[in-house]
């Protein structure tokens, strides 16, 4: 017998197959492009600035998401790229801290050990950090091309 949660996930993978055949035929109306106003540019979306509003009052652009797996792509590999840059902008940034908290911990070997060890693992994340972007770069080149 089956149980209630096998039955969820094969009706939802069943969804999902139906779901994606339909969204595959190509005079769905809105599988071949959907234009959005937004604040912010969307990575592989053509945008444009939509009418002449400022920073302070509000800029919006007008940007056309084409349909396809490609806009997925581009949209992902912006999204990683932001994420990877944060990151590293975020280890780079803890590792003055840690320095600063190292050259003023004066006489405290607790503070020193602390701050030591900190700087070691954020060195190691940031390490970690630039193999995982050679990795992808590898696997997908589309995500930091």
């Amino acid at each position: 017998m089956f149980k209630k949660n096998s039955i969820r996930i094969i009706l939802s993978g069943l969804c999902l197959l139906l779901g994606f055949t339909f969204f595959q035929n190509t005079t769905y109306a809105a599988w071949s492009g959907v234009t959005v106003i937004v604040t912010e540019k969307i990575p592989g979306a053509d945008c444009v600035p939509e009418g002449t509003g400022t920073w302070v009052t509000g800029r919006k652009f007008k940007c056309t998401v084409a349909g396809g797996f490609a806009t997925v792509q581009a949209m992902l590999g912006g999204l990683i790229k932001y994420a990877t840059f944060i990151t590293a902008l975020l280890g780079v940034l803890m590792i003055v801290f840690s320095g600063f908290q190292y050259a003023t911990s004066a006489w405290d070997t607790k503070q020193q050990t602390a701050a030591v060890q900190r700087i070691s693992k954020l060195v190691g994340g940031l390490v970690l950090l630039f193999l995982m972007a050679l990795i992808l770069n590898t696997i997908a080149p589309w995500i930091y091309g």
